[in-house]
């Protein structure tokens, strides 16, 4: 569009003032047409510009509104192949993991069968690699698909996720994906919701598939584990979720290496929910307060997070996850959304919060 076509799309929603131009932004001083709430006619402009590549902000300033607008659309690509390449590796990647895993628990099931006649069930390595590829890959996909779609829905311009491998490095195969974002939401609730999508659906599905694979793990007695712990066969958990708490037995469990990836991507989730940032709960928690309260926020969890990992070392990845968050994330204000004058509505608020209160309890990392 030229700068002509941009000014007549803005009068189809406001009257205006042009304050400023460069070669880069027109700057308008703006008021609402009759009939037309502010933040409508903003949303409206935003609808109609950012999928076609505009960047559109608006701000207050001394009692006036203003609105700024990139004069030339940014051209961006969904790297399909890219996705595609790192989806497949990634997968080969989680894959191997899983089969090593499943080799691993196999031996020390047939060790234990061995001493004690405990009578554990042996996994097929095939079957029980494609089922640790699914219970790994779904919920990070079904996460990353829900800010994905939850983003394109709000006219947002993001990549498809873009999945990380990390073969035997990490405990599940891969340091899970992302999804680059090229504008911000269009106002808070916008913000909440992709905030909030990608966790709910990734810890809905990680809670399914741990409550079941932890019922379904083997029991073994209470002597048969202490004497294999004194031997080194099995190490116990000393950090779970608080869902576990929920559906504790009075048994010892032997955890299927299911139900260890499903434990990791809960308190993979917690941590991704804190509030630091950009991270999801970052997110979540500047679509609630303010610039100031979640950059002084931010600061208090990463520091809590530093002392209780000193306090209690098998909460130690806790405080280093936290740091790099800031370092990677959380040092720039988060301004938030394109229309820096919408705040959520009180119904809003407590949904969100609520949302954000008990999926943050549920990833809740407790010492056993």
């Amino acid at each position: 569009m030229s700068s002509g076509e941009l000014e007549y799309l803005i009068s189809r929603y406001f009257t205006y003032t042009l304050t400023h131009e460069d070669e880069n932004i027109l700057e308008f001083l703006v008021e609402a047409l009759p009939g037309l709430d502010l933040n409508d006619a903003f949303s409206k402009v935003y609808d109609e510009l950012v999928p076609r590549g505009y960047s559109v902000i608006m701000f207050s300033s001394k009692g006036m509104n203003f609105l700024r607008v990139s004069k030339k659309p940014a051209t961006f690509k969904k790297p399909s192949s890219q996705f595609l390449i790192l989806f497949l590796v990634t997968a080969a990647s989680v894959a191997v993991t899983g089969y090593f895993t499943i080799t691993n628990y196999n031996s020390i099931a047939e060790e234990l069968n061995g001493r004690f006649g405990v009578g554990i069930p042996l996994i097929e390595p095939l079957v029980g690699t494609l089922s640790f590829l699914v219970g790994v890959l779904a919920p990070l996909m079904c996460h990353e698909l829900g800010h994905y779609v939850v983003s394109r829905r709000a006219g947002i311009p993001v990549t498809y996720p873009l999945p990380i491998p990390a073969p035997l490095i990490s405990p599940v195969g891969t340091f899970g994906a992302f999804i680059r974002s090229h504008h911000p939401p269009k106002d808070m609730r916008g913000l909440a919701l992709v905030g909030i999508s990608g966790p709910l659906a990734g810890v809905t599905l990680s809670a399914i598939l741990y409550v079941f694979s932890y019922l379904t793990s083997p029991r073994i007695p209470q002597y048969v584990a202490q004497k294999a712990l004194e031997a080194g066969l099995i190490s116990e958990l000393r950090v779970v979720p608080l869902l576990t708490l929920l559906i504790e037995p009075r048994e010892v469990v032997l955890l299927s290496p299911i139900a260890m990836a499903a434990w990791f991507l809960l308190l993979v989730h917690f941590a991704n929910l804190l509030p630091i940032g950009q991270l999801d709960g970052g997110h979540v928690m500047r679509s609630l307060t303010n610039v100031r309260v979640h950059s002084t926020l931010s600061h208090v969890i990463i520091a809590v997070s530093i002392v209780i990992s000193f306090i209690q070392p098998n909460l130690l990845w806790l405080g280093v996850f936290s740091v790099l968050a800031w370092l990677i994330s959380g040092r720039a204000p988060h301004y938030g959304v394109a229309n820096l004058n919408s705040r959520l509505e009180v119904r809003d608020k407590a949904l969100f919060s609520s949302l954000y209160a008990l999926l943050l309890l549920l990833t809740l990392p407790v010492i056993a």
